[in-house]
């Protein structure tokens, strides 16, 4: 209650010196419209100022900040602890006019800026504890103590993993697992077949799965879920959070073995968070065979026949796999010319924990590449078992939900081809 007064004062303060001195508004508008940077790029755009008459103030400061957070408990023993990290990536302040120091006589009007984003910069990332997250905002110092400013506005800077240079990437998958329940004498077998392990949001995941029932046992159907897997570190202790992204069940039929199903990547982060320390990404792939075990005392012992792996998800599709359309009139070579190369790591199997810090891909594609779309944090796959992220801020004490923008192809086998 006593916050809620407080800002409310604040805000009557604010609002009797802005009408005072004549000031209307601050904004910003970026010169990109999606507000989608890469690492080693500008951002450009204008501060626009509405005066009603000339200000005596310090200046225009343009604040520009990356940082990344991770906040989640820990419940043992009956007591909860709280676990958190920070990573600081980017703090640039500038004056576009004045200087902060000595007072000078400030018109309204469009003031252009051009900051360049340092290389080697964590991708844009939100997550249920944890985030990395760019930011921008201008403020016009009228004294050390008052000024007006904007909102503080995100901005996404974009993953880069080619898969191209990913040994792993244009590799096949083939897994297979048997089961025999209790009290059958043959087994339940179920492979599943993948033409390769990496895909980029937008392309369809093909996914032939093999049945082979010489049991009794009554298959109900078939259960595909491509998880995103999340572990969040802090110095002393570690949180994994499993997201479904995709879920899909297939009816199963008693003349059929073989079945074919396919599900677009929609637009999430790449596999890895190249330069973040606290934050992991992986995705794995899950089919699972649901039997019907109608007796409660074999529910309690016959589990589900489950096949699993990992898959990568990359920015740059594999070449020699698929090539995605066009769009518009953007020139599609021109995302594969590499600007930068490091060593790519070596993958034991498919269940590596895939880890990042290696994983960098170098090619960068243009800004005038159109297709982005918003991220989501997805459904947890064990909700009972989710704390509450609690209320952390930033350093600005931002809590404002943000969704990233990531790169989203189109290709000619793809469900929203047609979109």
């Amino acid at each position: 209650m006593e916050e809620a007064k407080d800002t409310e004062a604040d805000q009557s303060i604010v609002a009797t010196l802005s009408k005072s001195m004549g000031f209307q508004r601050i904004d910003i508008v970026f010169d990109h419209p999606q507000q989608v940077y890469y690492s080693g790029q500008h951002i450009s755009g204008n501060v626009h100022l509405d005066l009603d008459e000339p200000m005596n103030a310090l200046g225009i400061r343009l604040k520009c900040k990356g940082e990344a957070q991770v906040y989640f408990t820990d419940r043992s023993a009956g007591i909860r602890r709280k676990f958190s990290a920070f990573e600081n990536y980017l703090h640039v302040e500038t004056y576009l006019v004045g200087d902060g120091k000595e007072k000078s006589m400030i018109t309204g009007g469009v003031y252009p800026f051009s900051l360049t984003l340092p290389e080697n910069l964590p991708c844009s990332f939100e997550g249920r504890y944890g985030r990395v997250r760019y930011s921008i905002r201008a403020l016009l110092d009228v004294t050390t103590i008052y000024r007006f400013s904007t909102n503080i506005i995100p901005f996404t800077v974009a993953p880069i993993l080619d898969l191209n240079r990913d040994r792993l990437a244009p590799l096949p998958i083939s897994v297979q697992q048997s089961k025999v329940y209790m009290g059958q004498t043959e087994a339940l077998s179920m492979s599943m077949i993948l033409p390769v392990h990496g895909y980029v949001p937008g392309q369809t995941i093909p996914i032939r799965i093999n049945m082979d029932n010489q049991s009794t046992v009554v298959l109900k159907k078939i259960r595909i879920v491509l998880k995103k897997v999340v572990t969040y570190h802090s110095s002393e202790k570690s949180r994994k959070h499993k997201e479904i992204v995709v879920e899909v069940e297939q009816p199963v039929s008693r003349n059929s073995d073989t079945y074919d199903v396919t599900f677009d990547v929609p637009a999430v982060p790449p596999t890895g968070m190249i330069h973040c320390n606290i934050i992991d990404v992986l995705y794995t792939l899950k089919v699972e065979a649901c039997v019907d075990v109608s007796e409660w005392y074999y529910r309690m012992f016959q589990k589900n026949l489950k096949l699993r792996t990992t898959i990568v998800i990359g920015t740059i599709p594999i070449q020699t796999y698929e090539t995605p359309q066009k769009t518009g009139n953007v020139t599609e070579d021109s995302q594969f010319q590499p600007l930068r190369t490091m060593a790519t790591d070596e993958y034991g199997n498919d269940t590596s924990s895939l880890k990042n810090a290696d994983r960098e891909r170098t090619a960068k594609p243009s800004l005038s590449l159109p297709l982005y779309e918003k991220s989501q944090i997805y459904r947890s796959s064990k909700p009972d078992r989710d704390d509450p992220t609690g209320d952390e801020g930033d350093s600005d004490g931002e809590v404002t939900p943000y969704s990233p923008m990531y790169r989203v192809y189109k290709f000619n086998s793809s469900q929203r081809r047609n979109n």
